[in-house]
């Protein structure tokens, strides 16, 4: 039997921008997780965890998005092998050109990906 998880929204506050204003305070980043895998007896995926291991990130300091998503991809790969990940990570109201409400990035990766 298969089953997904999914953690939406869970807020990661660090430094996120390739620009030097960026940097100058933490901001909260809002980050996506679903595992999808096979279930066995018992639970099977604890999101307490990962929360855990999401914390871990907090207050580090990024250039990209995409790089904070491959971190956060990587660590839950190596803690959780079982299955398949995908992270999402979203920047909101990034200092580009056009007003924009946010910019996401998804990665996927895992035993299945």
């Amino acid at each position: 039997m298969k089953g997904k998880l999914v953690l939406k929204n869970v807020i990661i506050r660090l430094k996120l921008g390739s620009e030097p204003f960026e940097k100058i305070s933490s901001s909260d980043i809002p980050v996506d997780i679903e595992w999808s895998g096979e279930i066995t007896e018992g639970m099977s995926i604890d999101y307490t965890d990962i929360c855990e291991v999401l914390a871990n990130f907090v207050e580090r300091e990024y250039d990209y998005i995409e790089e904070l998503a491959l971190d956060i991809l990587n660590v839950l790969v190596e803690e959780y092998p079982t299955g398949t990940w995908k992270v999402t990570v979203k920047k909101p109201f990034p200092p580009v050109s056009l007003k924009t409400e946010s910019v996401l990035f998804t990665i996927e990766g895992g035993k299945y990906a």
